[in-house]
């Protein structure tokens, strides 16, 4: 995001800060070292910098209010007001709007105590997910069970919080669904909502606790057919139940949705977000042409009227691959190959962000779940390649995934297959 912002023409002179930052963004723009949950000092650093937008990278913000109180303080800032980011903070909520307003979704229901819900398990087919309604205070915002016994410790963790508190915690049982699943990213004003390149991610992967595996964008797998029904059906009746409910959505919504092979490929809306996930922004920023500042910024100011026919695109396919280097010695923590890192990040500093012309972002250090379930330590990169055709930018991509030279790398090897199934 902050590339794309910096690519800008018309401000060229545009200075960014970074709360809190990271040792990478700290090369090329100011970093501030402010704890990110403290929303009035955000505000204060705002007000005190007097930065002229302000853009929230983080969902847990908005349900603390920090567009409200920035909006209240006459600050620009890019996202949703607390009560419109329900749909994403509070499961619950977004599955009653769901049901409310007919929106297509899969199959799901919401329990209040534990023993209903362990009945009913009893008749569910697995494997199920199960999510908190508290997205942002849960232990386990979310899981897959796999079987009866999985799913009946899941509930029982999850519920556990009823013993000690007055609340009692809300718990969701859904489908799983089988079929391909796409995010479609939007950027709304309260009344109009413009589509990003849809992409498909790859999450959940078995090979570690950290999720993101990598992304494509566009997919031809949604056909305009396709594309009219989740607008139709899915995007402009959220944004409008939104409005008439009086919390219009602003800032960014992604919408994950699958593709339900048994309805014959029927789009179904899974849940909603409200920022961008690594790889989605990988792979849509690169092919967005618009000045980002501009857009975000006519965000803020809930007024999109100069974008009502769409945003303009650039040709060709961008596909992303997230490749994990991990210590996986199981009595230790911490990743062993210090120099191995170090040096592979001066070379990609040195060479402005890329290897052999293929940008490499160093996403930083992310906690992951080894076999054993303590967690440990990996480092995390993103290579993104851009080409004329997916064929191309999967070529690319991963011949740079494969020429780095890391210790216990670790990446999947189907990134954008699905793109080109005929």
């Amino acid at each position: 995001m902050i590339w794309k912002l910096l690519s800008s023409e018309k401000f060229k002179d545009m200075e960014i800060i970074a709360c809190p930052g990271n040792s990478a963004l700290a090369k090329i723009v100011e970093c501030i070292d402010v704890d990110i949950n403290d929303v009035d000092r955000l505000l204060e650093i705002a007000i005190a910098r007097n930065v002229n937008l302000t853009i929230v990278g983080k969902a847990k913000l908005f349900s603390m209010s920090i567009v409200d109180k920035f909006r209240l303080a006459k600050k620009a800032i890019f996202g949703p007001e607390r009560l419109a980011a329900m749909i994403e903070s509070s499961n619950v909520s977004a599955k009653n709007l769901m049901l409310e307003n007919n929106i297509p979704s899969v199959k799901f229901a919401v329990f209040d105590y534990l023993d209903i819900a362990l009945a009913y398990i009893n008749s569910c087919q697995f494997p199920v997910k199960l999510r908190s309604d508290k997205v942002f205070e849960s232990d386990i915002p979310f899981a897959i069970a796999k079987d009866y016994k999985t799913a009946r410790r899941l509930l029982m963790e999850m519920f556990k919080t009823k013993f000690l508190s007055k609340e009692n915690p809300r718990v969701i049982i859904e489908e799983v669904t089988e079929g391909y699943e796409f995010t479609i990213n939007t950027i709304c004003d309260g009344e109009i909502a413009l589509s990003l390149p849809p992409v498909q991610a790859y999450r959940d992967s078995e090979m570690d606790h950290y999720s993101d595996r990598g992304a494509y964008a566009p997919s031809p797998i949604l056909t305009d057919d396709l594309m009219y029904q989740i607008r139709t059906f899915i995007i402009d009746p959220t944004i409008k139940a939104l409005k008439e409910l009086e919390r219009p959505y602003s800032g960014l919504l992604a919408f994950d949705i699958v593709l339900d092979a048994n309805e014959g490929m029927k789009p179904k809306l899974v849940q909603y977000r409200s920022c961008f996930e690594d790889s989605d922004a990988q792979v849509i920023l690169p092919l967005l042409d618009e000045d980002l500042y501009e857009l975000l910024a006519a965000s803020a100011r809930l007024d999109l009227s100069f974008y009502k026919d769409g945003l303009h695109k650039f040709l060709g396919s961008a596909l992303a691959v997230n490749i994990v280097a991990s210590d996986r010695t199981e009595d230790s923590s911490h990743f062993n190959s210090i120099d191995i890192i170090e040096n592979l990040n001066r070379e990609i500093e040195k060479n402005n962000g890329s290897i052999n012309g293929i940008p490499l972002i160093f996403y930083g250090t992310r906690s992951i779940e080894r076999a054993s379930k303590n967690l440990g330590q990996a480092e995390v990169y993103g290579a993104t390649a851009v080409a004329e055709s997916l064929l191309d930018a999967q070529i690319l991509a991963y011949k740079l995934a494969d020429s780095i030279s890391l210790p216990s790398k670790a990446f999947e090897r189907d990134i954008g297959d699905h793109g080109m199934i005929d």
